[in-house]
């Protein structure tokens, strides 16, 4: 892998650890809290642990991923690497981490995400603008966790956010 990049953030949810932990353990579900996914669904007969998978269809340019849990520590953390990606242009790989940990009544959710390009043009594209943008989409999964955790709202990519509650870590 070439150059990675990531962005950590962290954010507070106002649920028990249990419940934070069943939202991301529906893991056919990450449509309700990501607000770039419009649909998912999963693709395996195993519906959570190491080795499930699921298809994302995303809101822009009608791009599209093939993930899987490549890490399942119940209670704690699932670590999620999407490996087929169709209309996600020069992203060669990704792998994003959500951890949980109790903070009293309520749960602190970090959300880590690392990335490489295919080649150096897209190395230069991402420093010029997707970092920008992977920067966003990661502060808002984050915020659409907290919305749809907290609210059961299933959120959209209009989906009014707390985005301001994101912790750049």
């Amino acid at each position: 892998m070439g150059k990675t990049t990531t962005f950590k953030r962290a954010i507070e949810i106002n649920a028990s650890k249990e419940k934070v932990w069943n939202a991301l353990a529906d893991f056919g579900n990450i449509c309700h809290a990501h607000p770039a996914v419009d649909t998912s669904n999963i693709t395996s007969t195993q519906k959570q642990g190491v080795g499930a998978t699921r298809h994302c269809n995303f809101n822009m340019m009608g791009a599209t991923s093939e993930e899987r849990a490549i890490e399942w520590n119940e209670g704690k953390n699932i670590k999620i690497e999407a490996y087929e990606m169709k209309k996600l242009p020069g992203i060669k790989k990704i792998v994003v981490d959500f951890a949980i940990e109790a903070k009293g009544d309520k749960t602190l959710l970090t959300s880590t995400m690392e990335y490489s390009m295919k080649n150096s043009f897209f190395d230069v594209m991402n420093s010029l603008m997707m970092k920008k943008m992977n920067s966003q989409l990661i502060d808002g999964i984050a915020a659409g966790h907290k919305k749809y955790i907290e609210t059961g709202e299933i959120v959209k990519k209009d989906t009014k956010l707390e985005l301001d509650k994101v912790i750049k870590l």
